[in-house]
């Protein structure tokens, strides 16, 4: 058995092959950047008219509002809203995927550590960028608090290890169906409008925020950015935190599972 810093230790090494891999595509990145910044003014303009006509009292101001949605194009690439990567589910498709089994790791622990490394890519790389180039050009609120910040900093790493989970369990169906366009479109939509994504969480009627509240989508998107705002505060925080946690394991049990069980009935042509 391998001392657990050797394993640590091939396993971050996936992690940085991962990033290196998508340093390749430069062009790709800045026409992404150019995308992330036009999404975000459309938002921007929508919530500004919004604001200027309403005549009621909202949860959130609008310079909260902005900053939610510079922070919703930051973390965008991070999220699970494109469902699973391709050449992941051609190699399902093809039983190129078989070569995996030659690996003496983990299969689990290596899609992991490959999801880890994309997103460690898009923040630096994507996310970075947008957030130095929003605060240029718009007023973006700051956490007063340096606890506050923590507590972000832990809960955006929740989420993007939440993500990552979610998007092996979205690919691995493909060990059953074959082909993952459909339900990633369906899952992707879905965890894209309870995540907050689209429409801040406070901002809904009060009957569909509590139906949110039971699922694990806000814990991508809006219940990071509602610490980072300040709206869950105190206990509310742990609470949380705790609930990314739980969901975190769910989902990477439901992966490990799915896994295990996709390469057990895997069939290869030829042997």
């Amino acid at each position: 058995m391998k001392p657990l810093y050797l394993t640590f230790h091939v396993y971050l090494a996936f992690v940085r092959k991962s990033f290196q891999k998508r340093m390749q595509y430069r062009v790709a990145n800045l026409a992404g950047l150019t995308t992330n910044f036009f999404f975000l003014l459309v938002h921007i303009f929508v919530y500004t008219a919004f604001y200027a006509a309403s005549t009621e009292p909202q949860p959130l101001n609008l310079n909260e509002i902005i900053t939610y949605f510079v922070l919703c194009q930051v973390s965008f690439m991070l999220m699970p809203f494109w469902g699973a990567r391709s050449e992941v589910t051609q190699a399902i498709k093809d039983g190129s995927v078989a070569l995996q089994l030659t690996k003496p790791v983990d299969f689990h622990a290596y899609w992991f550590a490959d999801e880890c490394g994309r997103a460690c890519y898009f923040l630096l790389m994507r996310g970075v960028p947008t957030f130095l180039i929003s605060i240029l050009f718009f007023t973006v609120t700051f956490p007063q608090q340096p606890t506050v910040f923590m507590a972000f900093a832990v809960s955006m790493a929740l989420a993007i290890f939440m993500s990552t989970a979610i998007m092996i369990t979205i690919f691995s169906s493909a060990f059953w169906t074959l082909d993952t366009a459909g339900i990633s479109g369906m899952s992707g939509s879905i965890i894209m409008l309870f995540s907050g994504m689209l429409v801040p969480i406070a901002l809904w009627p009060e009957w569909l925020a509590h139906i949110a509240e039971w699922l694990p989508f806000a814990g991508l998107i809006d219940v990071p950015f509602s610490i980072y705002l300040g709206k869950i505060t105190g206990i509310g925080v742990w609470i949380a935190i705790g609930k990314q946690m739980m969901w975190c394991l769910v989902f990477i049990g439901l992966g490990r599972f799915f896994l295990n069980r996709g390469f057990a009935r895997l069939v290869i042509q030829g042997g």
